[in-house]
């Protein structure tokens, strides 16, 4: 197997990039998937970064404490423009959608009995859910190319978690663990 071929990182990516890309993401995702969308403008559209480099901030962003789209924005525009890139995306991301939320929840107070409304963010909620298996499935495909132990690892992640209802942070410490040991044999 080749490895995939690394993008050489944007030298021009401008703050006020980062801001318009992040404000739109921020104010057209709705009811999650942000990881989704995170990767098609910054991996597939822009060449930003590259799969690799993005499905390991990700991870990364899964472990560290917080959400994870405002881990992952924070890496990507640290990535792209230092500190002060980590600070426009996050605002940009989250300052936007706030605004807007808070308007919306204004209207919806007067508009909460109309079922058309509700079938319509039902049905936001489920194409979420959709760009978020998206991203769960491209990163077990490039998984496999590590062997069948990341698979694996999925498999017991799924069946834990989403199957026993077990604690979310003793099964990823446990998995870590085993993880990690399986990655220090492998080397």
């Amino acid at each position: 197997m080749t490895p995939t071929p690394r993008l050489a990182p944007p030298t021009s990516v401008t703050l006020a990039q980062l801001a318009l890309l992040f404000a739109r993401i921020g104010l057209t995702s709705f009811g999650g998937g942000l990881s989704a969308w995170l990767y098609r403008e910054v991996v597939d559209a822009r060449g930003w970064l590259d799969e690799d480099e993005f499905l390991g901030a990700l991870t990364m962003s899964q472990i560290l404490p917080g959400s994870n789209v405002v881990n992952l924005s924070i890496y990507i525009g640290h990535k792209l423009r230092g500190g002060l890139g980590s600070l426009t995306a996050v605002l940009a991301l989250l300052l936007p959608p706030m605004i807007v939320a808070v308007l919306l929840g204004i209207a919806f107070a007067h508009l909460s009995d109309i079922l058309w409304l509700h079938n319509f963010l039902e049905g936001l909620a489920a194409s979420a859910i959709g760009l978020t298996a998206s991203v769960g499935l491209r990163g077990a495909r490039h998984s496999l190319t590590e062997g069948y132990w990341p698979l694996v690892m999925i498999v017991a992640v799924f069946v834990a978690i989403g199957l026993l209802h077990w604690p979310l942070v003793p099964v990823v410490m446990a998995l870590a663990g085993c993880s990690l040991a399986l990655a220090r044999r492998r080397l």
